[in-house]
C-alpha cells in the first residue's frame, strides 16, 4: 500500500471531476491519505493520518484498535450469515452493499470463494442495517481514519461483527462518485466551519440515579414522565419495564452556558419537591451503581458533526475528565463512554455521548459547558492528534490518570490560548483548577451538597 498523502489541488472551474480524478489510483483504488491546503490546524487538513494508515497495514494492530474500543471482531474461523461492505467518509454512510450469497465460510480472515453484492437502497431502515452503519461508523473512527470502506457480517444469533477496515479499497464508478463528492463537500465547507462561541447553541441531557442509605434504587418512574423538562430515562431496572431508576434532566437549549446551568439548577429543585425524600442519595458520575452507567450527554444545534470535531471533544474534554474521575468510572468504558460516541439529532445538530454525568458539581458541570462550546466553536485551529496513539487510547479507557496527566495539561494550554478563552474564563480556570488539583470526585457522595440543594421535608 502506497502510504505517501496525496497533496489535493482542487481546480474551481471542474472541482468536483478533479478531485475524482486524484483520489482515484491507477489501480482503480481510493488514495490512502489527502493533504489539503490551508490556515487551520493540522488535523483539519489532512484526511485519513498517515501513521494510522500505516498501523492499519498490521493486522494485530487493526484488531487491537477495534478491539480496546469495544467492537466485536471475528474468531480465526466462523460462519457469516451474511456480508456487508459500507463506503464511509466521516461520520457519513455513503453507500451499503450486501452479498447475496445465503451463508460464507471464513478461515484466518479468508473467505474460501468469491461473493457476489447487491446495493442496499439508502431507504433501507431496518434494524439490522442500522445497527451496522453506526457499528461501521464506529470502526472507521476507531481505526483512526476518516473515510474508507468497512466490511461487516452477521454471525448465527444476528450477532454483527466487524471483519475489516480498508483506506484504500478497490472502487466500482458508485464508489468513485461518492467518495469524491464526499472529499469534494469537506473541502468545500471547511471555509465555514469556524464560529464564535454564542453561535453555538447547547443543549444536555445529564443523568442521575437515586438511592436509599441501604443502596437501593429509587426509582424515577414512580415521580417522572417518560418526557419532560424532568424525566425518567428509558432503561428499566429487573422484569418490569415500567420500572425505570435513571433520572434525565432536559433544560431548554440556549447560547449561553451559564443560563444553561441555571436551567439545570431549576430542573434540580422540581425533582427535590416531587420526590420529597431527605432520606435518599442523588447519585451523578460515571458509575455509582454497577449496573447502570451514567452521561452527560451535551447537544449542539445547527452545528455539523465530522469526525475532526469529536476527536477535539474527545482530547480537551473526554481525556482530561479522566483526572479527576471516581476509580469506577472505567468499568463504565468501553461499552459506553467510548471515543468519539455521538448521535445525530433530529434538529440538524448532534449529541456528544462519550462523557459521564458532570452534575457532581456546579464547578463541573459550569466548566464542562463552557469548554464544550469554545470546542465546538474553534475546534478547526486545535492541534491535538494525541489518539493517535494506541497507548494513550488504553491508558484512557483504562483510566491512567498519570499516564494522561501532562498531556491534559498540555492540551489545556492549547484551549487556554484561544482568544475566545476569556468568553467564559472563569468557569474554564475554576474547571482547571480542579481537574489539576489531583483530587477526584466521589460518586458515592449525595451531589445535592455541593448544589445547595434542599432536602424537602414534610
Amino acid at each position: 500500500m502506497e502510504m505517501e498523502a496525496l497533496n489535493l489541488i482542487l481546480d474551481n472551474t471542474e472541482s468536483l471531476r478533479s478531485v475524482r480524478d486524484q483520489i482515484v489510483t491507477s489501480e482503480k483504488t481510493l488514495t490512502p491519505s489527502i493533504r489539503l491546503q490551508g490556515i487551520y490546524a493540522e488535523p483539519m487538513l489532512v484526511l485519513n493520518d498517515e501513521v494510522a494508515v500505516k498501523g492499519l497495514a498490521s493486522r494485530e494492530h487493526k484488531i487491537a484498535c477495534l478491539k480496546i474500543h469495544g467492537l466485536p471482531t471475528i474468531a480465526e474461523k466462523t460462519t457469516l450469515l451474511r456480508q456487508y461492505i459500507l463506503c464511509i467518509f466521516q461520520t457519513r454512510v455513503l453507500l451499503v452493499y450486501c452479498s447475496k450469497v445465503r451463508q460464507a465460510w471464513l478461515a484466518g480472515g479468508t473467505k474460501t470463494k468469491r461473493e457476489a453484492f447487491r446495493r442496499v437502497p439508502s431507504a433501507d431502515n431496518t434494524r439490522e442495517v442500522r445497527r451496522i452503519r453506526a457499528l461501521a461508523i464506529r470502526a472507521l473512527y476507531a481505526t483512526g481514519l476518516d473515510y474508507g470502506v468497512v466490511k461487516m457480517g452477521i454471525q448465527p444469533g444476528n450477532t454483527a461483527v466487524v471483519l475489516d477496515v480498508k483506506p484504500a479499497p478497490r472502487l466500482n464508478k458508485g464508489m468513485e462518485a461518492a467518495f469524491a463528492e464526499a472529499i469534494n463537500g469537506y473541502v468545500t465547507q471547511l471555509p465555514r466551519l469556524v464560529t464564535e462561541p454564542d453561535q453555538v447553541v447547547l443543549g444536555a441531557d445529564p443523568e442521575f440515579l437515586m438511592c436509599r442509605t441501604g443502596g437501593g434504587l429509587v426509582m424515577a418512574s414512580r415521580y417522572f414522565p417518560r418526557f419532560g423538562r424532568v424525566g425518567c430515562d428509558a432503561i428499566w431496572h429487573g422484569q418490569n419495564r415500567a420500572d425505570k431508576p435513571l433520572v434525565e434532566l432536559r433544560p431548554q437549549p440556549t447560547n449561553d452556558p451559564r443560563q444553561l446551568v441555571i436551567r439545570l439548577y431549576k430542573g434540580m429543585l422540581v425533582a427535590a419537591k416531587r420526590v420529597n425524600m431527605p432520606q435518599i442519595q442523588w447519585l451523578a458520575g460515571a458509575l455509582p451503581h454497577p449496573r447502570f452507567p451514567l452521561g452527560g450527554h451535551i447537544h449542539f444545534s445547527g452545528i455539523s458533526v465530522n469526525f475532526k470535531l469529536l476527536r477535539a471533544l474527545d482530547h480537551y474534554l473526554a481525556l482530561p475528565m479522566v483526572l479527576v474521575e471516581d476509580k469506577r468510572g472505567v468499568y463504565r468504558r468501553p461499552k459506553y463512554g467510548f471515543l468519539g460516541d455521538f448521535r445525530p439529532q433530529f434538529h440538524g445538530g448532534f449529541e456528544y455521548r462519550t462523557l459521564p454525568s458532570w452534575l457532581i458539581s456546579p464547578v463541573l458541570t459550569k466548566g464542562v459547558l463552557a469548554a464544550a462550546q469554545l470546542i465546538v466553536a474553534r475546534y478547526p485551529f486545535l492541534p491535538a492528534t494525541d489518539f493517535r496513539d494506541l497507548s494513550v487510547q488504553r491508558s484512557y479507557y483504562n483510566g491512567e490518570k498519570e499516564n494522561l496527566r501532562a498531556r491534559a495539561a498540555r492540551l489545556w494550554e492549547e484551549l487556554r490560548l484561544l482568544p475566545e478563552y476569556k468568553v467564559h474564563q472563569r468557569y474554564l480556570d475554576t474547571l482547571s483548577e480542579f481537574l489539576f488539583s489531583g483530587k477526584t470526585w466521589d460518586e458515592s457522595k449525595d451531589f445535592r451538597t455541593l448544589w445547595k440543594l434542599p432536602p424537602y421535608h414534610r
